[in-house]
């Protein structure tokens, strides 16, 4: 399932990667409750974050993720929490198109990206999914 969801993917959601916290289960930073951990955070300083795919965009705001964007293809959804400011309205987004910046909205103990991944209600790990994304890119390099 993930090659064929990787066909659809052209790029990551940040210039730079950097792990702060995995996907799983988790001592949460805010709460000190062990609770599951729907995607990954990475380190950021007011970066631009990219679309990893082509989609319809939507934007919210929740008290936990902050402001996000959620990038949907139909079966395919990223969400991009914590963000400080959006760079794109409602609507198609393009593989690689700018879409926000970086910040520290919502529930968090500093700034970072929360970046996570469900297909078709099932939520992936988000590090798996972008290691496979990068053997792609590099193996057409």
């Amino acid at each position: 399932m993930t090659r064929l969801i990787l066909a659809f993917c052209c790029c990551l959601p940040l210039k730079h990667l950097h792990l702060n916290s995995a996907y799983g289960y988790r001592v949460h930073p805010v709460t000190r409750q062990f609770r599951f951990h729907n995607g990954i955070d990475l380190l950021a300083g007011q970066d631009t974050v990219f679309a990893i795919m082509d989609g319809s965009a939507t934007i919210s705001y929740d008290q936990f993720l902050g402001i996000y964007i959620k990038l949907s293809d139909g079966h395919l959804i990223c969400t991009y929490g914590h963000l400080s400011a959006i760079l794109i309205g409602a609507g198609p987004v393009a593989c690689g198109d700018p879409i926000a910046i970086t910040g520290a909205t919502g529930r968090v103990t500093g700034e970072h990206l929360h970046f996570s991944i469900s297909y078709d209600g099932e939520s992936l790990d988000p590090l798996k999914f972008l290691y496979q994304l990068t053997i792609k890119s590099n193996n057409h390099e």
